[in-house]
């Protein structure tokens, strides 16, 4: 098992403030307002695990997303490239009835594909970019953390990982934003 799937004891309390403020007194007050705001069995290695697994999710639905919207796109279009088709060609063969279906076909599998229409920059590939960007930057940050605090309890590691998840948070609602703006036509579902 990893450094980083094992569960951590609970922080220390940080040095007091005496022999600190001359170094960097901001960080020392960022890491007592973590702390005082730490819910009780906080492991920061579990917690960034568990935001980095749950982007990789959120990620995966965006893909699944993507391919259903493509394969709705190019089924919709290929029923209606052969359903004219077809019907050009009975009409041609004196197949009046087998024209009129097929012409009924590619009128309905174009009426879905206008009432339903794909976004031309799909907003899911961008979110999949967006958070696959966001789970190497965060492991990245999480690691420069772990090499500068090797000490699991460490209050300052404790700190950065709470600035860490705020900063995910801040991402993460940006990212909603933009996929729920991006629904292709007003008033129609799913």
């Amino acid at each position: 098992m990893g450094e980083s799937m094992r569960p951590l004891p609970p922080p220390s309390l940080p040095p007091s403030r005496s022999g600190m403020t001359s170094i960097h007194p901001e960080m020392v007050d960022a890491e007592i307002d973590a702390l005082a705001r730490l819910p009780a069995g906080f492991a920061p290695e579990t917690a960034i695990d568990d935001q980095i697994e749950d982007l990789e999710r959120w990620a995966l639905v965006n893909l699944r997303q993507d391919r259903a919207d493509r394969i709705r796109f190019w089924l919709l279009r290929g029923v209606a490239l052969l359903g004219s088709a077809g019907a050009a060609v009975a009409a041609g063969l004196a197949a009046p009835r087998l024209a009129v279906g097929l012409g009924i076909c590619a009128a309905l599998a174009v009426a879905i594909d206008s009432a339903w229409p794909a976004a031309f920059r799909s907003p899911a590939v961008r979110a999949v970019h967006d958070l696959r960007e966001l789970q190497n930057t965060l492991k990245l940050r999480w690691d420069k953390v772990r090499l500068a605090h090797p000490d699991p309890t460490a209050p300052q590691r404790v700190a950065h990982a709470m600035t860490m998840l705020d900063a995910v948070l801040a991402k993460r609602e940006e990212i909603g934003k933009y996929l729920v703006r991006a629904e292709p036509s007003n008033g129609v579902k799913r």
